[in-house]
């Protein structure tokens, strides 16, 4: 059994508030290009897949006791990452939301072209509040409005990436030619959202196109990932509530897109790693505090106060069409997968507010990997450690050899694009009647 994928998330310095604490982290990691060189370089050390930029644009609330997580432009900080390393894949969330499909598609065909073929994109639509005053008055457009732009501006996007053919360019010096008749055409766009008339203005990398991420469990999201995508960004943290995913995405796929290949399933992982399971526990009960239960708290709409640590989660009947507005239908549903066994809010928040969340000893941790991936569960997993610079290297050096062991990841790189290590084919594309 072989094709296990591997990705690492860069949620701030870590995927909890109080990483910037501790000692020999520089509190300003985020905010310097060498902190996404140092992880990018570790995970190609361990033969990772890609490196994911998480991105909130918008100044926290938080400023004056945790660095902003949201550091450098995703974009900038990847293409750093990029010409440090030489097989990684780079993966930059952009909102769909917020931007410009043209401004968007030339920086990641850029990205695509420094890295030689290893760029992708994760599309996301925003729900968080503080970005909109960003970008004007209004308020959050409604989740279908916010859907209805992004299904518009990705096929914006891949309009102008396929703006020249694979085979468009000749450059002959002898007879002058650069590109041959018919092998570049520029799009005339009038939609709903947007009107955009040209053409992209530079031609395919190695891997053909960026590979397309996805994050985002309501239908809207299913049917997007359905349409575009070629991996997503799973919120599960239960076993049901991976299959109930993979379930929902297939049926998506079944009904919007028939015939394209299946997409990928990334969950992510926050990991607490120890030499022990015990001492791993212990490491994860460091980080535990009462902002655990506010990020908890802020999903589900209610004050903090409302939430008894000790006892069971209970959720409201109407929470999915109360919430589905402002906040990430992926996570409630993994929410409820865990209120569903029957936890405390005490765990739901220790236990990755949505993502599957594994403290434990480089065994424990390898055993995990294997049964979700053995399971059909997932085809792989986005990793988030508490202390980004302090797991990813004992991960790298003490759980990816065990994978390895059990015939579960790769040993070497066989390939330089994303698209070769995620399986995915490249592209290829023409103008038939020109």
């Amino acid at each position: 059994m072989t094709g296990l994928h591997l990705g690492i998330n860069c949620p701030g310095l870590g995927a909890y508030g109080g990483a910037w604490r501790r000692d020999g982290i520089d509190p300003l990691g985020t905010a310097n290009p060498d902190f996404y060189v140092r992880i990018a370089q570790l995970a190609e050390r361990g033969l990772f897949d890609a490196i994911f930029t998480a991105d909130v644009p918008a100044l926290q609330p938080t400023w004056e006791t945790e660095p902003q997580r949201a550091g450098l432009d995703p974009v900038l900080a990847l293409t750093a990452a990029a010409l440090a390393t030489e097989h990684l894949g780079v993966v930059a969330t952009v909102s769909t939301s917020w931007h410009h499909p043209v401004n968007l598609a030339r920086s990641i065909a850029s990205l695509d072209r420094i890295s030689h073929g290893r760029a992708g994109w994760n599309v996301v639509t925003s729900y968080h509040p503080l970005v909109a005053p960003y970008y004007g008055r209004d308020p959050l457009p409604p989740k279908d409005r916010r859907y209805a732009r992004a299904r518009e501006f990705v096929e914006v996007v891949g309009a102008l990436w396929r703006t020249w053919t694979p085979d468009a360019i000749v450059a002959d010096k002898a007879t002058g030619q650069y590109a041959r008749p018919g092998g570049v055409r520029p799009i005339d766009h009038d939609g709903d959202f947007f009107a955009v008339t040209g053409g992209g203005l530079l031609p395919p990398s190695e891997q053909g196109l960026p590979v397309v991420f996805q994050a985002g469990g309501s239908p809207e999201g299913f049917d997007l990932a359905a349409r575009y995508a070629d991996a997503t960004f799973v919120a599960a943290g239960t076993l049901d509530a991976a299959h109930d995913y993979r379930a929902r995405l297939a049926a998506a796929s079944r009904a919007r897109a028939p015939g394209r290949p299946a997409v990928l399933a990334l969950p992510g992982m926050v990991v607490s790693l120890g030499a022990t399971d015990e001492e791993a526990e212990r490491r994860r009960e460091e980080f535990f505090d009462g902002a655990n239960l506010a990020l908890l708290a802020q999903r589900l709409g209610v004050p903090v106060e409302q939430l008894d640590p000790d006892a069971p989660l209970r959720l409201p009947g109407d929470l999915f069409e109360r919430r589905r507005q402002d906040t990430s239908e992926g996570f409630l549903r993994s929410i409820r997968f865990l209120a569903d066994e029957g936890l405390t809010v005490r765990d739901v928040a220790r236990y990755g507010w949505g993502h599957l969340t594994v403290a434990g000893s480089p065994k424990t941790l390898a055993d995990t990997i294997e049964q979700w991936f053995a399971a059909g569960a997932a085809d792989g997993f986005n990793l988030m450690f508490d202390v980004i610079d302090e797991g990813l290297p004992a991960f790298v050096d003490e759980v990816v050899p065990i994978l390895q062991e059990r015939g579960l990841f790769r040993r070497r790189y066989t390939g330089r694009t994303l698209r070769h290590h995620l399986g995915l084919p490249i592209p290829t594309w023409s103008f038939a009647d020109s």
